[in-house]
Parts: structure tokens; C-alpha cells; sequence
């Protein structure tokens, strides 16, 4: 692409691509701590058993949710969505103290401000 490309945007960039791929992730390790909790008897920092499993399990529904407005974002190329649905996960990840959901947060709010990203948003067709 170049800077007289009439199409500039019209392609979704890679880095909107890692920030789908940075959520997904961010899904997979949620589940995977649910699992660990609920049948390996991990212990993290007080947190155990039952109860553990069962933030885990609510920290995934609400992570789900908040990917499902990310995706509702991108496809309707709405910046604004994107950026609020980053902060509600933010949140989420707040209320049950998880440090990858905060390095998630903070590498994904920041490729949002990122030119290809903007201009992703930016074109329409």
C-alpha cells in the first residue's frame, strides 16, 4: 500500500489481527485456569478450589462477551465499540486481579491508536 492506494483500509491490518488473536487468547487462559482450579487443585495468592473455578468460570462469560463486542466492532468498523469493549475486558480483568488481562488491555488499546487500525476504521466502502 502506498499513500496514493485509493483501497488504504479496505483490508483488515495485522495488527487488528493480533488483537483478535491477543483476546483469544486471553479466552484459552481463562479456561485453562477454570480447569486448573476445578480439577488440578491449583493455588494462587489464597484463591482454591470451588470458589476459584467459579470466578474463573464468571471471568470467562464476561471475557466472551466483551470478544463478541470486539468482533461486533470490528466487522461494523466501529473504533468507538472496540475501544469500549477493551475497557469493559478491562474491567473484567480488574475485578479478578489477572496481570495477562491487564498486558492484554494495555498491547491492544494501544495497536487500536495504531495508523493501519485507524485507517481500517476509517474507510468506507
Amino acid at each position: 500500500m502506498t499513500i496514493l492506494d485509493p483501497q488504504l483500509g479496505a483490508a483488515k491490518p495485522i495488527l487488528l489481527r493480533v488483537i483478535f488473536i491477543l483476546n483469544a487468547l486471553k479466552i484459552l487462559f481463562t479456561v485453562g485456569f477454570f480447569v486448573a482450579f476445578k480439577f488440578y487443585g491449583l493455588s494462587v495468592h489464597g484463591l482454591e478450589g470451588d470458589s476459584a473455578a467459579n470466578l474463573m468460570l464468571l471471568a470467562l462469560a464476561l471475557y466472551v462477551a466483551a470478544f463478541g463486542a470486539i468482533v461486533a466492532s470490528i466487522l461494523k468498523r466501529n473504533i468507538t465499540g472496540i475501544r469500549l469493549a477493551l475497557l469493559a475486558d478491562l474491567g473484567v480483568s480488574l475485578y479478578v486481579v489477572a496481570p495477562i488481562g491487564f498486558v492484554t488491555f494495555a498491547v491492544s488499546m494501544a495497536l487500536t491508536f495504531s495508523k493501519p487500525v485507524r485507517a481500517y476504521f476509517a474507510y468506507r466502502a
